[in-house]
Parts: C-alpha cells; structure tokens; sequence
C-alpha cells in the first residue's frame, strides 16, 4: 500500500484556536496521517505541542518554501479560512479544505444579541472541515497538549490560578476588578496565582505585592507552555476568554469563565465541557460585542458588569466538590 503524503493544516492565529485544534489532530495521527502545521510565528510553540504535528512552519517566514514543495502534500486543510490564506491555498493544484466561517450568523448575532443566532462550537466546525480528510467520523474526544520537558520550578500546591491577561480590555478585568477577586478569596486560605504576558507584569506585581502572602506573580516570567503547565496543575482556574481557558479545559480542569465583550453563543467556550465548568457571563446589554473582545471606544465595557460576587461561592463550590470522597 502507497503511503499517505501529510496534509498542511493552516491555523495561523490566535492561541485559543491553536489549542482547540488539538483534538483534532490527535484524530489524524491516530488514524496514521502526518500532519504539518502553519502558524504565524509567534504561535510556532503551541503549534509544535499540538498531539500528532510533526513539523511546524512559519507563515511569516517560510511560506514561499512551502509553495515551493507543495507537491509532498495530499491536501491543504485551511482552518483559519481568512481571505488572505484562501488566496494563498487556491493557487496549487492539489485539494484543499476550507473551514467556512459563518460571517452572516455571526454578524446577525453580534446586531442582535439573540441565541437563535447561536454558533456551533468551532471544534465542531473543525471537523466538518476535515471530514473528507478523515477515515472516520469526528470523534470529539479530548487530546491533550505535549508538555514534554515543560518544567516550572516553585508552583505551590493545587492552587487557584487567576489568568489576568487577555487581548483586549472586552475580556479582561481591571486591576480593581482583579484586587476584589483576590481579596474575596483570601478566606479560602488556597495559594493564588497570576498568570499573563509581559504586558500584565506591572498589573501582576501590583497585585501581588500589597494583598500579602500566598500570592505568586508569574505574569511575564513565564513562556506559553510553561503558564499551560501551571493551570494545568491547578484546582480551579478563573480567566476571561483566554488561550489558558481553552489549555485549562482541555487538560480537564475545573474552569470559571468570564464573559464580557465575548459571549458564550459565539462558539468559543471551554472544550471539552467538565462537569465543574462554570460561566460569569456579564450582565452589560451590549454583550456579545465582538467575536476578539474589541469595543468602540463609546461602548462601557461589558466585564465592568460582571458580578464578581459569584466566583467566590463557584470557587468555594468547586473545592470542596472536590474533597467529597
């Protein structure tokens, strides 16, 4: 029997959607096909942790060398499905598979607030992109990330862990916001700690240093990975919508989840759902605002509603759940 050439897969961005992938992917090694995956360079780590991705390229960098070699490839599956990479991918003459991005639904639901305009999950959308591609149906069963060699020195014990980035401020909690969480579980006498970029490191050390003791700041101290296996690790993790939420829920921990500018009906939330899973969603009516999070400068922004009030009772909830024998 002739082998199988790979399939380039394209999923240039962001974080979370690299990691949704995940599944995925998992499906195709098992059933024998090798995957090369194509990512903006800046996601070339979370790419290459992907179960079952044998090569990562670079679009930002390496992109005319695959065109050069287009012809090792049995097909082209387009998962980003943007104007730019459907251009790119129409040009060769081998098969490509686009995963369609329903524009119209989404615009109607953005204008209308409405839930019967309600997205399907995009691991579902996934799959039926890569349904000719696969031997089998789409299975939807959880694979986790390769976290081989990811070592993080000094995490305390099954902590809380507070994801307080985000890429924008419609799914980000303020430093005020974030002071009233940690002060509300202070009496929980867990471990906290903070995770971010280096754009969260000013926030982190702020909140770190006048709240006291069992509190531990890694926002700009770690790579990707190395915040994955800190959620990865932890009792509860409390984040916006974030590339963390979508690590945590994959790995199976217990996530709480806060709504602003983004909404559950756009088909982001965390996947696999967990039993322990739990939803904030904000009680702004300009939510869902966007599909990223942004919000024209005149619109409040929707985590300013959230009632913050309840992450400590879910979190209290959470812990002791599991405890119970």
């Amino acid at each position: 029997m002739t082998k199988k050439k790979p399939i380039l897969v394209i999923r240039l961005s962001a974080i979370g959607d690299i990691i949704l992938a995940a599944s995925l992917m998992g499906q195709f090694a098992e059933e024998g096909r090798e995957i090369h995956l194509l990512v903006k360079d800046a996601y070339r780590s979370i790419g290459s942790s992907l179960p079952g991705v044998q090569t990562v390229w670079s679009w930002d960098r390496e992109r005319a060398l695959i065109s050069s070699r287009i012809t090792q490839y049995d097909a082209v599956l387009d998962l980003q499905g943007t104007r730019k990479t459907k251009n790119w991918s129409r040009k060769f003459e081998i098969p490509v598979h686009v995963y369609r991005k329903p524009y119209l639904r989404r615009a109607l639901l953005l204008l209308t607030k409405s839930n019967r305009f309600a997205l399907d999950h995009v691991v579902e959308r996934y799959g039926k992109a890569a349904a000719p591609l696969l031997q089998k149906p789409f299975d939807h069963q959880p694979r986790v990330l390769n976290m081989l060699g990811v070592e993080v020195a000094s995490v305390p014990k099954d902590p809380i862990a507070l994801v307080i980035g985000g890429t924008h401020s419609g799914k980000k909690l303020s430093y005020e916001g974030w002071k009233k969480v940690i002060t509300s579980l202070k009496p929980l006498n867990r471990s906290i700690v903070l995770l971010g970029g280096p754009e969260e490191a000013g926030i982190g050390e702020a909140l770190e240093q006048p709240l006291g003791s069992g509190i531990t700041n890694y926002c700009g101290k770690l790579s990707l990975l190395a915040s994955i296996e800190v959620v990865k690790n932890a009792a509860v993790v409390i984040t916006g919508d974030t590339g963390l939420m979508h690590a945590s829920a994959l790995f199976g921990r217990p996530v709480i989840s806060l709504w602003g500018a983004t909404h559950p009906s756009l088909g982001f939330t965390p996947w696999p759902a967990q039993p322990q899973e739990r939803m904030i969603i904000t009680k702004s009516l300009w939510s869902p605002a966007s599909k990223h999070g942004q919000r024209p400068f005149w619109m409040p922004n929707p985590m300013k509603k959230l009632p913050l009030e309840k992450i400590l009772v879910l979190t209290a909830q959470i812990l002791q759940d599991k405890t119970k024998p």
